[in-house]
């Protein structure tokens, strides 16, 4: 009897397991993670390409303006994973709550409930994440609303996928080939803490 209750529980969890396996997302407007930049460089701006200021080992390319949405970006690895599509970010062309509220919905359906919250307290940002997994490993999707006056966020509502792992993996196969020189750092000019404080 506990052999065939042990057998039943391990084929519920094999099954849940390929359904959520086969749940997670990997694609957006025709882009997908994992897939090499050669299959959308039509739509790329490869003039923009550009390392993020200490992440040499991933570079950014902006997308163009396509149907539905006004821009976004890729990411793409720049050692292990050589021009393979590591993140993407699109942002729509409609920015009102309402467009971002119906997204959520359809996005809960499909997925489920978010595991995380990182909106603030104001209502201006608001921010739903999903972690989730396939064979490949871990997929994070997160979908952002912004109406506030903060320039280092972008008003309206964005998109984003990525497999955080893989962008880690690129990491240590960069740090591992271009180890850093150990250079003495140039001496403060000031005592105390009046060094950290701007003046």
């Amino acid at each position: 009897m506990k052999k065939i209750l042990l057998l039943s529980l391990a084929l519920i969890v094999i099954m849940a397991t390929s359904a959520f396996a086969k749940n997670a997302p990997e694609s957006v407007a025709g882009i997908t993670i994992g897939e090499n930049i050669s299959t959308i460089r039509s739509i790329l701006d490869m003039d923009s390409a550009r390392s993020p200021w200490q992440e040499e080992y991933i570079k950014r390319i902006g997308i163009k303006k396509l149907e539905g949405y006004n821009g976004g970006y890729v990411v793409v690895g720049d050692c292990n994973r050589k021009d393979t599509i590591l993140r993407l970010k699109l942002k729509y062309s409609d920015s009102s709550l309402t467009f971002f509220n119906n997204i959520y919905g359809m996005l809960e359906k499909r997925f489920g409930k978010p595991n995380d919250w990182r909106g603030n307290p104001f209502g201006t940002l608001k921010v739903w994440k999903w972690s989730l997994n396939d064979d490949l490993g871990n997929v994070s999707l997160i979908l952002q609303h912004f109406s506030g006056n903060d320039d280092s966020i972008n008003n309206g509502n964005s998109i984003r996928i990525s497999r955080p792992s893989w962008i880690k993996d690129e990491k240590k196969c960069w740090e591992e080939a271009n180890p850093e020189p150990k250079t003495p750092s140039i001496p403060a000019k000031m005592k105390g803490m009046s060094w950290f404080i701007p003046y």
